[in-house]
């Protein structure tokens, strides 16, 4: 579990975490090991039923700075249980304090994290966190359930008393791809990561392992496309900078076409994996339009630059081929952001969205394993 884990704090001015003992004019709060704060009269006085003090909020909870407003959550007695204000309530009013009372802050919690290993503070092994909102309490035990797609958040969060337990009850616990997704920071070009993406999801439940290493590796190959498109464009801004001396402009030249070589070769074995998903994977998940469209030309160009040896003869597949050659002319490439090769062309700024469409292909696909 994730949350806000909470000390208790002090009365009416509240007071900070550490300090065991606060005192006013005619009482005192000592902090007792249990963590609770014990309200004492210390004039001498008989009790008169008035409030010696009143709680509006505390210090110390992690995570936080300065006061954090509480409210009253329940009374026994001379037993206070009081709860963190949770994001959007209205301000509460204060909580009086007696003499002999005794006061505990709930735990606060806010999300469920799932790891893969049996240590909760262990980072390496966080997959991610969901959304949790209570459901309902039977004694000291709190069920809860994950928030649903597209539920609106009221900013309720678990509140737990001391000792109490958290219980997700089998059915109430929902991971979505698309949460587990939205995860995933974007790039400069507007694409995110899908390869961890991915590996998270179809780790979740059992999946056939071939699949599953398929979409992995598919995804990776795209990713990587994306991370070298990204740098095409750095290297093709860095070759146009003026004052440039001949050879500077041959080193940036050739670390251009190479960067666009290894890019094109990514790109286009994650297409292939795209056209072949369906068959080999027995899936029916309906291939963009935009990709089939472009997939014939991505291909040439980069079957080109994988078999340059052979190009180098101007020869495709050691025949000699009218278009063999052209795979060495990078005019366009420099003077208007396009790779050719022979009649066929990738527009560059025209990448991102094709990569964005195999991307939800990918996901699609796996969304329905």
């Amino acid at each position: 579990m994730s949350g806000d884990e909470s000390t208790t704090g002090g009365a009416e001015n509240a007071h900070p975490a550490g300090v065991p003992t606060i005192t006013g004019s005619n009482f005192e709060i000592v902090r007792r090991e249990d963590g609770a704060g014990v309200v004492r009269r210390t004039d001498g006085r008989a009790d008169d039923g008035e409030p010696l003090t009143w709680l509006s909020d505390v210090y110390g909870v992690p995570g936080t700075e300065g006061p954090v407003p509480v409210t009253l959550y329940e009374r026994t007695g001379s037993r206070v249980l009081i709860r963190q204000v949770d994001p959007g309530e209205p301000t509460p009013d204060r909580i009086p304090l007696f003499d002999g009372d005794s006061f505990y802050l709930m735990l606060a919690l806010s999300h469920a994290s799932l790891h893969t290993n049996l240590d909760p503070g262990s980072s390496e092994g966080f997959l991610f966190g969901v959304r949790i909102v209570p459901v309902r309490t039977e004694g000291d035990t709190v069920f809860v359930r994950s928030l649903r797609k597209d539920e609106v958040d009221d900013g309720r969060r678990v509140h737990v008393p001391p000792g109490g337990t958290v219980t997700i009850e089998a059915g109430s616990f929902t991971a979505e791809l698309e949460h587990i997704d939205s995860m995933s920071e974007a790039t400069e070009s507007g694409y995110a990561p899908l390869a961890p993406t991915l590996w998270t999801w179809l780790g979740l439940g059992p999946t056939d392992e071939v699949t599953a290493r398929y979409l992995v590796a598919a995804a990776r190959r795209l990713d990587t496309a994306n991370t070298l498109f990204i740098d095409v464009g750095r290297r093709r801004e860095s070759l146009a900078e003026s004052g440039l001396a001949g050879p500077e402009i041959r080193r940036r030249l050739f670390d251009l076409v190479g960067t666009v070589e290894l890019a094109v070769i990514a790109m286009g074995r994650a297409m292939d994996m795209v056209e072949d998903a369906n068959d080999r994977l027995g899936r029916n998940v309906e291939v963009p339009p935009s990709i089939s469209a472009a997939q014939q030309s991505v291909k040439e160009i980069r079957n080109a630059y994988e078999h340059i040896d052979d190009r180098a003869f101007g020869n495709v597949r050691e025949r000699p081929h009218p278009d063999a050659l052209t795979i060495f002319n990078w005019e366009r490439l420099i003077r208007e952001n396009v790779i050719t090769y022979g009649r066929h062309e990738l527009v560059v700024d025209q990448v991102p969205r094709l990569l964005l469409d195999m991307r939800r292909y990918f996901k699609d696909v796996a969304a329905n394993v």
